[in-house]
């Protein structure tokens, strides 16, 4: 097995990488500086909403698409691609903010525009590592880019609220612009063969439904991808609506904050014992996963006080790190190049559309059961699935055996 940095010894794998992070700091800055944007036009949370809901809904609607162009393309070129229109689409944003000109409408464009280029480049990045290097290296790769993100995700928030205190939110989000361009010109150095394209269709749509029906003669996507939408779901409405609601009442949103931030830490501890562990049945591992991520509910349901949700937020953090390790050496080692970006698209597909769907559900539950009602069901339905999950022979008989994918027909 690699050494934990030993991937960043390969020349395109460290420009890639480096990109990465450069973009995921910058990333990480924009959240809070668009929700302050948003409230210095428009101080309520329906205009926040539209601009919010103007990326995510492009998202999740243009995803299979964005798989099918990124396996039919060279995904670097795509990845460079959507680097620079992300980063021309934020500077107007930014120029928009620092010079007083912005409107609500201006930035819900934009940010559809953001979400649009997000459906493809999500899909053209999960398939980058297995043609970045060789799959020794790999487990290596997507447990450092697992940290990379986690650190960045603690650090970036609170430089982007202490620029927007200072000098204002336009400045952060031009920060995250440049960070668009800067990983766009990293990848210029990454030098790649064209990948064998022979089985494409004559149409992208064509490509869309090839990556479909791949999937379904697989067998274990759609179930996977399937129970992700469950848990997406789950933690969107009972841990990212609900929990700072009931936090709000007992430990603050100081408190929420500190607690939260113990998932990154998670994701980046539990690196450190996964690069040395040998996972051989990967979808076990994923639904155990699964039920750790939910943990927090169970603590919000029952005893909420600052030590315990932190510890919880941890636990769920470094399931968080299996359950990427897991899928991602499970989809490298069982799909082959040319069809990578579609199998992640479709998984991306059923996690992204879960999202407003726990968002939604959980008021009306709330009134129905009450919070802690809500939370406690939501940790017993996280179980159940896991455990009818794990009745499936079309998931637990998948093995890791190290063998190279198959060649696509």
């Amino acid at each position: 097995m690699s050494s934990r940095l030993s991937p960043l010894a390969t020349a395109n794998f460290r420009w890639f990488f480096i990109g990465q992070v450069v973009n995921r700091l910058g990333g990480s800055m924009a959240g809070v500086a668009l929700a302050f944007a948003v409230l210095e036009i428009d101080d309520s949370a329906s205009a926040l909403g539209w601009v919010v809901a103007a990326s995510s809904i492009p998202m999740v609607v243009f995803m299979l698409l964005g798989g099918a162009i990124a396996d039919r393309l060279p995904r670097a070129v795509v990845l460079r691609g959507c680097n620079y229109i992300q980063g021309v689409a934020q500077s107007i944003t930014a120029l928009l903010v620092i010079t007083g000109r912005a409107e609500i409408w201006h930035l819900i464009v934009l940010q559809a525009v953001a979400g649009v280029v997000f459906a493809v480049s999500y899909p053209a990045f999960l398939g980058m590592v297995p043609i970045l290097l060789p799959a020794g290296e790999r487990q290596s790769a997507f447990l450092l880019i697992g940290q990379a993100t986690s650190a960045v995700s603690i650090v970036g928030p609170a430089l982007s609220g202490v620029l927007v205190a200072t000098a204002g939110p336009g400045w952060a989000l031009a920060i995250d612009a440049s960070s668009y361009l800067i990983a766009a010109s990293l990848l210029v150095l990454v030098r790649l063969p064209p990948g064998d394209r022979s089985t494409a269709r004559a149409s992208v749509l064509g490509d869309v439904a090839a990556g479909w029906a791949f999937a379904r003669k697989l067998g274990w996507v759609i179930p996977g991808a399937s129970c992700a939408l469950v848990f997406n779901a789950l933690v969107s409405g009972g841990i990212f609506v609900l929990g700072p609601v009931i936090a709000h009442d007992t430990i603050g949103s100081k408190g929420w904050g500190l607690a939260t931030s113990a998932q990154a830490v998670g994701v980046f501890v539990a690196a450190f014992f996964l690069a040395k562990a040998k996972l051989s049945r990967p979808m076990k591992a994923i639904m155990v996963a699964f039920v750790l991520w939910c943990v927090p509910m169970l603590v919000l349901g029952t005893r909420v006080e600052l030590w315990l949700l932190a510890i919880a937020f941890f636990v769920a953090g470094a399931a968080l790190s299996l359950l990427d390790l897991s899928w991602n050496l499970l989809v490298q080692e069982k799909v082959p190049e040319a069809m990578l970006s579609r199998i992640m698209a479709i998984d991306g597909f059923f996690s992204f559309v879960a999202t407003p769907i726990g968002q939604i559900a959980v008021g009306p539950l709330v009134g129905a059961f009450g919070a802690t009602g809500v939370e406690i069901g939501f940790f017993v339905v996280a179980v159940l699935v896991a455990c009818f999950a794990l009745t499936r022979r079309v998931l637990t008989d998948l093995r890791l055996t190290g063998a190279p994918p198959p060649e696509l027909a």
